[in-house]
């Protein structure tokens, strides 16, 4: 890739607010919504990367998580600014690994923290297919990754 196509810098992450609609009776964000960031964040990750969802969805794939190991460390608070990451961690032929971190703004902590190994769908014969070669492009195919 070209050094001036955006796709070819480091995905930078996304940042949000904690809407007061995330926030539950115990006063905090809850933990629900953290999966929900990372999701947000995978979303904007794979746009960057030259493969939007939308477009994958319209031609007939799509990633569908497969595991979810999260961490959660500190609670989030109404109106914290938080910060998400993706970074690719592993892939093969149809399966990929990420890990992915909140770090609230603020004081830099991490919030919480995972890795998703998810699989990529043809959505019409609803099997796994092959992961886009944006991804691929990422990360060295390691076997070691598995579902």
């Amino acid at each position: 890739m070209a050094s001036d196509d955006p796709a070819s810098l480091p995905f930078p992450g996304i940042t949000i607010r904690v809407p007061s609609s995330h926030i539950d009776m115990f006063g905090h964000c809850n933990h629900t919504h953290y999966l929900e960031y990372m999701e947000w964040a995978r979303f904007a990750w794979a746009a960057h990367s030259g493969t939007p969802i939308p477009v994958m969805v319209k031609n007939g794939v799509g990633p569908a998580i497969l595991r979810a190991d999260i961490r959660y460390r500190k609670e989030c608070l109404y109106d914290d600014e938080l910060h998400v990451s993706v970074e690719p961690l592993a892939a093969r032929r149809d399966i990929g690994r990420l890990r992915q971190v909140i770090t609230r703004v603020s004081d830099d902590e991490i919030v919480c923290h995972g890795e998703l190994t998810f699989v990529m769908i043809d959505l019409n014969a609803r099997k796994a297919t092959k992961l886009p070669a944006s991804f691929l492009a990422q990360v060295a195919e390691r076997p070691e990754v598995d579902g």
